[in-house]
């Protein structure tokens, strides 16, 4: 029987060569050679330490951002964490909307992303600071290109004694529309602002589980 299937084998070779030589040598062999290669590649998360866990989601912003677009700072919130809940096995992430209505309640503007961990008893804080936002090109305000740059870190407060490890992950950038002279100019700010949160969105929440991008 082994015999057998490494006959078979080597007839299925002997098809194949044949198949290339005849069908134009080095031509076939690359596009064999593309068709069998792997259009994908595995990408290893930034910070792996999230499964499992309990986490917050906490975004700074300047203020004359967030007096620009109040909502910011909680959509940001809400985007990340359902993603995060969705993407991240078994972690239990802290409802967008209460975190904001705790922050709402103090009196600092820049709580410690650490106060805001101990208040939910949460494993794990995301802390997000937004240092550029917009959706209109400079100097063209009639064109929308959407922009976010921020940093991000992660609070681990699972040590036994109290002491709390932050961990700070690559600056995500992101820009929509990425590339062309102009941005956006027959949609609505609502629609830009949209898109450029679901792009950073994606952009950094890949940074907590394992990916595939395409290979070009």
């Amino acid at each position: 029987m082994a015999n057998g299937s490494r006959r078979a084998g080597v007839m299925r070779l002997c098809w194949l060569l044949s198949m290339i030589v005849l069908g134009g040598g080095c031509t076939a062999m690359r596009s064999l050679l593309y068709q069998t290669a792997p259009q994908k590649e595995d990408v290893a998360p930034e910070y792996a330490g999230l499964p499992g866990r309990k986490a917050a989601v906490y975004v700074w912003a300047r203020p004359e951002s967030l007096w620009d677009y109040p909502q910011m700072r909680l959509d940001m919130a809400a985007h990340l964490s359902a993603y995060l809940k969705e993407n991240v096995k078994n972690l239990e992430v802290i409802p967008a909307p209460q975190v904001e209505s705790y922050m709402k309640t103090l009196s600092n503007m820049s709580p410690d992303p650490a106060d805001i961990g101990r208040h939910f008893h949460a494993d794990m804080v995301v802390h997000l600071s937004v240092y550029k936002f917009s959706i209109r090109d400079p100097g063209m305000s009639q064109f929308y290109r959407g922009r976010i740059s921020a940093s991000v870190a992660v609070l681990d407060m699972t040590a036994r004694d109290g002491t709390v490890q932050r961990v700070p992950l690559q600056d995500v950038n992101v820009v929509v529309p990425e590339e062309g002279p102009l941005g956006y100019y027959n949609v609505t700010a609502d629609q830009v602002r949209d898109a450029t949160y679901r792009e950073f969105t994606q952009a950094t929440g890949r940074k907590f589980h394992p990916w595939q991008k395409d290979l070009k």
